[in-house]
């Protein structure tokens, strides 16, 4: 008689598929909520090979409390994060993500197990993408994309470890500082009283939040300002069909309407998701929510109120209901915004041509830190808080927030 097994080691036995003779293997996992006993099963040309299997899928049961799904590749995986990630991820966000996948992640990772993944494997990712000249940025963003689609896995019980979480790319050239204003140089921007670059420097109010604030959200009476949206630029698809099958010479597909770029499409669409909440105002320009997806209040002091005063009583043209835009009512974006802030500083006799309007939010936490502010005060201000973290102390944050404003300002002009 063949020798018993165990309870727990499965059964091991050939059989015929498709004609030809294999192994199979197949092992208890558990029971369903029913009581019924719940299995999985391998098979192979050998009896050693489902032997080895049987192996591996016991060993992730005892020692995971499952055995890992061996069935998904990376790209499948992939496209089901997509899919669920575009529910709220912001438009331009989204398609770099896209883009990574297909030009960067995709191609290295794709056609892999997920669960089979390795470290080298994220490595040998790396090394491609640097091969065909991307450099440190690119391979970061494709890196963060493949943690991301990972560590979505992990959580779905794909997978028990996100190998590229342990393999961070390394850098081949030295990373930049991040700008800032010094103390001295953020006095002499505020002298300006322009209420646009106050209200950063003393708030950290992202430049997308600015460029998204409306007038309806200043409430002058409670001296508050609701950050509830931001600026962005949408992504445009086509809406004149389904792709004909050819493509152009970079391989693009070919669309009904001869236009290689989505944006020249006569019948263009925007590229968000159904779920995604947006307000749309011309153009590309649309508001959605800002990064952490919830409204905070900023506190105004009174000079930024008489600030705000004194610029809206000049607006003009406004069909958008914004605080600040260009003459002809159309949103500004973040180069002209960009441009605006090099211009005031060369007013105020600072010289940073390589300044962004990032810089003010940046400078905001590095002021606010020699200010003596604590982080959760300034923090809370500027959005840098998860809503997670900051709702036991959201009573006390409208107040500590409040003072964090008039402690930096104050130091400022010191």
């Amino acid at each position: 008689m063949p020798k018993s097994r165990s309870h727990g080691d499965g059964a091991l036995y050939e059989t015929t598929h498709q004609g030809r003779p294999v192994w199979r293997g197949v092992i208890d996992v558990g029971f369903t909520e029913d009581g019924r006993r719940k299995q999985r099963a391998v098979q192979g040309k050998t009896k050693s090979e489902v032997q080895a299997k049987l192996a591996r899928m016991k060993r992730e049961r005892d020692s995971l409390g499952r055995v890992l799904d061996r069935t998904t590749r990376f790209e499948d995986a992939a496209a089901a994060w997509l899919e669920e990630v575009a529910q709220s991820t912001r438009p331009k966000t989204f398609s770099n993500y896209r883009s990574q996948l297909r030009m960067n992640v995709n191609p290295a990772l794709g056609r892999k197990v997920t669960a089979d993944l390795t470290p080298g494997d994220i490595r040998r990712m790396h090394a491609t993408i640097r091969a065909r000249g991307g450099g440190d940025a690119n391979v970061a963003a494709a890196h963060r994309v493949a943690v991301s689609v990972l560590e979505w896995c992990r959580r779905e019980r794909m997978i028990s470890e996100n190998v590229a979480s342990l393999m961070p790319p390394k850098r081949t050239k030295a990373g930049k500082a991040k700008g800032s204003l010094t103390r001295e140089e953020a006095r002499a921007l505020l002298e300006l009283e322009d209420p646009r670059w106050t209200l950063s420097l003393l708030t950290g109010m992202r430049s997308g939040e600015a460029l998204g604030l409306r007038i309806k959200e200043l409430d002058f009476e409670n001296a508050r300002a609701w950050v509830s949206w931001e600026r962005t630029d949408a992504v445009f698809r086509h809406g004149c069909g389904t792709p004909t099958g050819r493509r152009d010479d970079k391989g693009r597909l070919a669309y009904p309407c001869g236009r290689k770029s989505a944006g020249t499409c006569p019948l263009r669409e925007f590229d968000l998701a159904a779920d995604l909440e947006f307000v749309r105002l011309e153009g590309r320009h649309v508001l959605v929510r800002p990064k952490n997806h919830i409204a905070r209040e900023v506190p105004l002091r009174p000079e930024v109120i008489d600030q705000l005063r004194a610029h809206l009583a000049t607006d003009g043209t406004n069909p958008h209901g914004l605080v600040w835009h260009r003459p002809d009512g159309v949103p500004l974006t973040n180069s002209e915004d960009n441009a605006a802030l090099r211009a005031a500083l060369l007013r105020a006799g600072i010289d940073r041509p390589d300044a962004s309007t990032h810089w003010l939010r940046h400078s905001y936490t590095t002021l606010s830190e020699h200010a003596g502010i604590p982080h959760a005060a300034y923090a809370g201000v500027s959005g840098h808080n998860s809503e997670q973290a900051s709702d036991p102390y959201r009573h006390a944050l409208t107040a500590e927030g409040r003072r964090a404003v008039d402690t930096l300002a104050e130091w400022l002009r010191s």
